[in-house]
């Protein structure tokens, strides 16, 4: 932040603010406070909530908590002091901007760096990318410790992943992703063949209490006893060539589930190469081919900010051609020509 203020802050929740959420009411009064700043945001207002540099009423309570007419905020001495995170070089990925403007930053995102890590802190990742290469992104987006960031990819899924640079940017963004503005590709590569040429797996999922996987729900078998995790999520695919006694498909996911893609296809019987989650045993066994990581990538993406038209798109990585130049040599250079006519074209 650019102000180092020396003294608390005192501010009552006006009328027209009672019945929001704290982390909402405390960034609209510190921006009319301080119209200034720029830099402020949301997620900076969340953070001071959680690190309890400032209270309600007295007492440290959650962002999501509602306030009620004359409240009293106090924002703790030194709250608005900068503080850098910073990371050696060797903690930095070396991460291709594949297009940048005033507003935008898209990656292609590499095999193995996670998004953002967490508790476990944002060494090696892509966060850690953002806070070394664009500083002033720190205190972008709802979540100081997600900065810019508006969708994830998995650690071991490569592809197109989009980085507001603005506050402004961010909600446009966040909106687009909730209204399901914005069109994904993924391409996979999934054990067996399937019997279709296109189809759609319509399968809400749910996550397993306690752990990282995700389930796709039978409706007819478990209405009964759904919990309150059950998530719609609807996938379309295409078969666009066979290799070897794999096929490869294009994806396009309606919906924005954690690991939807690769649960949906387990959950017909088509699980994705190498996936260490959602496989079946004998190919997790090392009966079948199990390359070092699952064989996922976000090939495109396509969206519409004012009048203009975006499409990214991002080649296969190495080693996913390797894979697939290893299952069958002779139709790998068609293979290759049948993923990039099934792709949206860059405008």
């Amino acid at each position: 932040m650019n102000e180092h203020f020396t003294e608390e802050i005192i501010v009552e929740v006006p009328r027209q603010l009672k019945d929001k959420r704290f982390d909402r009411v405390l960034f609209l009064l510190l921006q009319k406070k301080f119209p200034e700043n720029k830099s402020l945001s949301r997620g900076f207002a969340a953070q001071l909530i959680q690190n309890g540099q400032a209270i309600l009423n007295g007492k440290v309570v959650l962002p999501r908590v509602k306030v009620l007419f004359q409240d009293r905020i106090v924002v703790a001495n030194g709250a608005f002091v900068a503080t850098e995170t910073t990371y050696p070089p060797s903690e930095v990925p070396d991460i291709e901007v594949l297009f940048e403007n005033v507003d935008l930053i898209v990656i292609n995102k590499p095999v193995g760096v996670a998004v953002h890590g967490g508790a476990a802190g944002n060494s090696g990742t892509v966060v850690a990318w953002i806070l070394a290469t664009y500083p002033a992104l720190a205190t972008v987006g709802e979540d100081a410790t997600r900065p810019g960031i508006v969708h994830r990819l998995d650690r071991e899924t490569s592809g197109v992943l989009l980085i507001a640079k603005n506050n402004e940017m961010f909600q446009i963004l966040k909106d687009a992703f909730q209204e399901r503005l914005v069109e994904k590709r993924y391409v996979a590569l999934v054990y067996g063949h399937m019997p279709n040429a296109f189809g759609t797996i319509d399968t809400p999922l749910m996550r397993l209490s306690g752990e990282l996987k995700r389930k796709a729900v039978d409706m007819t078998k478990e209405m009964a006893k759904l919990p309150g995790t059950l998530r719609s999520a609807l996938t379309q695919y295409q078969v666009v060539a066979h290799a070897g006694e794999c096929d490869v498909l294009v994806l396009s996911p309606k919906t924005g589930r954690t690991h939807q893609i690769r649960v949906h296809l387990a959950s017909i019987g088509y699980p994705v190469v190498g996936d260490k989650l959602y496989a079946f045993k004998p190919a997790r066994r090392g009966e079948k081919l199990f390359p070092a990581r699952h064989m996922l990538h976000a090939a495109s993406l396509s969206l519409l900010l004012g009048d203009q038209k975006y499409i990214f798109t991002t080649p296969l990585p190495e080693d996913f051609r390797g894979v697939l130049y290893a299952l069958d040599p002779v139709t790998y250079e068609a293979t290759l020509t049948a993923i990039e006519m099934a792709l949206p074209k860059p405008v």
